[in-house]
């Protein structure tokens, strides 16, 4: 018999989780699961390479989150687990998106969580008269406040909290409880006699029991690694807080699982009952990827939003040609030239065609013509330039067939992702530019591009000696002589590195150092923080706040939780708007010669063999060239 893991926090589940979804998905497969979950704290940030993962290994991706539980003056009460439901056109996926952006909704002010009553709100559908239905199941675990109440011995209080969730769930298969033993000691939370005990109280009050392990790593080996993030999280060194009881939250096969469940219900048949239950919830949140999460499939504004009546492709068609007179005046259509660019011309639409891109590209000449009508100047780069679409539209300035570039390289019919164009803009604009771009397409469609930062060698030095209570001054001296190498080279670097000599000669004698290298080179490349990325924004139908949850970013717009990496799985259209300050210097300076001169200057129009500019560089009075 199988057994599917329904609580499983990942490396990104940040400061808690230790191990990259690829490798619990590996892992799974390898004991012969079905099915695996993904349930990050606070959001799902690991949700799409879990699935992934899960996909090229014949896994069905279960996706959940694991969010704290506020009271309504926001104080922390506990946690729970928020499981979507699969197979229902996206209902669950939707929901869970919304857990998770509501729960988010206010994280600059407050923590970071759901009160009882929003979060039954928001994975319930219908109401009295119609019935409910669960669009999402609410795992109740060891961290909520009937499972202290149990722990401490005051069942009838216990009894109360649980039944009091069970009045706002009423919808079947919305809220069950969540048994795990790490098999510590008689009396203590997380030990066989409490899981027992919540069992119990299941059984009383009509609830639902599932078994999981509230897994945090792959491995016992990892727990270390794991003792470390919980250093970093509270910022104390091991031993001033409570820390996990032992190194039992790993992901365990099958056959562990099963006698963990007899050693917890003491009785076999019910032991039964409650691995059954565990796996009816897991077929009941099995996800289909491409019905439920939009899987693989672009997602660009409706034409609605881009003031288009008709064919999208008939309207590309017709724009493209109607600007060969002005990007090539001397194109006649009989003429070499001519037949070349509409040549050229009519195969990058048929590869648009084929692909569906028409609105991409529409929407991409949208945005760039709504920047210049904000008077910033503005650039295309990168292999986009190779696009003559592109070049008649006006998103590049670049004329790929004087140049000989590629169209290929930028888009083919052998590659089904959107294609990705990067816009220069200037630096002291872009801003400004997110924010219109917002205004332009409404919030529903557009979100800020996130990216996960990760632990490089010195972050990763600063914590592993927090946590093994080093000096501050000690972690500084050697965190400014590590640099040029990743965290997981550090014991290698310090044989060869000069500026390393002095902790090699430590590292033969001294074993706290030695302890401090290898757990540094354990927290290598894990997630560290999320932060916006520095140019991506998402353009999307009004759909798109139903497939990515939200936090609030640093300018308070919303940023997705997905990364770049993120974005072709979900079919999401990335646009690159990149700040570039020689932009902004250029901006200025046409600005200053029309205020001190009087006169206006199109850089754009100047030829780009243009003698005189020549010139001035040849007098070496130049800067930046």
């Amino acid at each position: 018999m199988t057994f599917t893991h329904l609580h499983v926090a990942s490396a990104y589940s940040g400061h808690y989780g230790v191990t990259r979804p690829e490798y619990l998905a590996e892992a799974a497969a390898a004991m012969g699961a079905s099915a695996l979950a993904i349930t990050d704290r606070d959001g799902l940030y690991g949700a799409v390479k879990h699935i992934g993962a899960c996909l090229q290994l014949k896994l069905d991706p279960i996706v959940g989150v694991d969010i704290a539980i506020l009271d309504e003056a926001a104080n922390t009460l506990g946690r729970a687990t928020v499981l979507a439901h699969g197979k229902n056109r996206g209902i669950g996926w939707q929901a869970l998106c919304q857990v998770v952006s509501e729960s988010q909704r206010h994280a600059k002010k407050k923590p970071v969580g759901l009160t009882i009553d929003q979060l039954a709100a928001l994975v319930q559908r219908g109401d009295a008269e119609t019935g409910f239905s669960a669009a999402c199941t609410v795992l109740l675990g060891t961290d909520n406040p009937f499972a202290v109440s149990a722990l401490d011995g005051n069942r009838d209080l216990a009894l109360a909290q649980l039944s009091a969730w069970a009045t706002k769930f009423v919808a079947p298969a919305s809220l069950a409880v969540e048994v795990v033993s790490h098999l510590t000691k008689p009396g203590l939370a997380l030990s066989s006699i409490h899981a027992t005990r919540l069992i119990e109280l299941a059984d009383a009050v009509g609830v639902p029991a599932v078994l999981t392990n509230a897994v945090r790593y792959l491995s016992p080996d990892d727990a270390v690694t794991a003792d470390v993030l919980d250093a970093a999280r509270f910022l104390e060194p091991l031993g001033l807080f409570v820390p996990q009881p032992n190194a039992q939250a790993w992901l365990k096969p099958a056959a562990k699982m099963q006698q963990l469940a007899l050693e917890v219900c003491r009785d076999y048949q019910r032991a039964r009952q409650l691995l059954d239950a565990t796996e009816a919830l897991a077929n009941r949140c099995r996800l289909e990827p491409v019905s439920d999460c939009g899987w693989g499939k672009p997602k660009t504004p409706e034409k609605s939003a881009l003031g288009i009546d008709g064919n999208p492709f008939e309207l590309l068609w017709a724009k493209t040609h109607d600007a060969i007179e002005w990007r090539y005046p001397a194109a006649r259509e009989n003429s070499k030239l001519g037949l070349q660019v509409r040549h050229r011309l009519a195969q990058e639409l048929m590869t648009i065609h084929k692909l569906d891109f028409a609105t991409y590209f529409l929407t991409v000449a949208d945005v760039a013509q709504m920047i210049r009508d904000m008077k910033v100047r503005i650039a295309a780069r990168g292999s986009g330039a190779g696009s003559l679409v592109n070049y008649l539209l006006g998103i590049s300035g670049v004329d790929p067939i004087e140049h000989d570039l590629l169209f290929e390289r930028f888009l083919s019919t052998e590659r089904t992702s959107l294609p990705d164009i990067d816009i220069d803009v200037e630096s002291a604009r872009r801003h400004d530019i997110y924010r219109a771009i917002f205004k332009r397409y409404g919030s529903t469609r557009v979100t800020l591009l996130s990216m996960q930062s990760t632990y490089r060698a010195r972050g990763a030095v600063r914590d592993s000696g927090l946590a093994l209570g080093f000096d501050e001054d000690q972690i500084d001296d050697l965190a400014k002589n590590i640099w040029r190498f990743s965290a997981g080279s550090f014991r290698a670097a310090t044989e060869v590195k000069p500026e390393l000599a002095h902790l090699a000669k430590q590292l033969e004698s001294d074993r706290k150092m030695n302890l401090l290298v290898d757990i540094t080179e354990r927290l290598n490349r894990l997630p560290r923080h999320i932060s916006m990325h520095p140019c991506g924004v998402i353009l999307g139908d009004a759909s798109l706040l139903n497939l990515t949850p939200v936090e609030p970013s640093g300018l308070e717009l919303p940023m997705s939780q997905f990364d770049k990496d993120d974005m072709d799985p979900m079919g999401f259209l990335k646009l690159d708007v990149l700040g570039v300050r020689m932009q902004s210097a250029m901006a200025y300076a046409v600005r200053e010669r029309e205020r001190v001169h009087g006169e206006k200057l199109d850089i754009d129009s100047i030829p780009l063999n243009d003698p005189e500019t020549f010139r001035a560089i040849r007098t070496t009075n130049t800067l930046g060239i």
